[in-house]
């Protein structure tokens, strides 16, 4: 199979050859390159604690490029740590929670997204990011006392 590129006209002799090489070798460092300012533009982002993007958690708001906490939204990610501590089952806590009328992205919660919640470190104020410890972008919702509660028996309930 041959590729042809209407952008560059390589020839089909041995000088075509070196040029392609050149040519691929050029797209590969700037792949890397790119790759590498990302990622030092991302930690540098996470450094100064502003939101780098994404999924945001429940609970959570971006002000001004920083996180904070969505009071209303943070009180139910509160009950659901507090209820499962205290050895409530998380079909129950979605009955609560939909008999009060509290929706997710206005739906009724589901079990995936509950057991997401309770597990989701950035609850707790910290999170890691490969070898890095982040702590300044999440502003803490739940005690760290409640979170390793709440964290050991959901992974005991597994």
């Amino acid at each position: 199979m041959k590729v042809l590129s209407a952008m560059e006209n390589i020839p089909d002799t041995p000088e075509g050859i070196i040029l392609e090489s050149l040519l691929e070798g050029m797209n590969q460092y700037y792949s890397a390159e790119l790759s590498q300012k990302v990622k030092r533009g991302m930690k540098e982002t996470r450094l100064k604690g502003n939101y780098q993007g994404g999924g945001l958690p429940y609970g959570y708001k971006v002000i001004n490029r920083k996180v904070t906490i969505d009071e209303p939204t943070a009180e139910v990610v509160r009950y659901m740590y507090e209820q499962y501590s205290k050895g409530v089952f998380v079909k129950d806590i979605i009955k609560a929670l939909t008999e009060n009328g509290v929706l997710h992205k206005g739906k009724h919660f589901a079990k995936n997204t509950v057991y997401g919640i309770l597990s989701n470190e950035k609850y707790s104020g910290s999170y890691k990011k490969g070898d890095e410890i982040v702590d300044n972008i999440y502003p803490q919702i739940v005690p760290t006392e409640l979170f390793t509660i709440v964290r050991q028996k959901v992974t005991a309930n597994k």
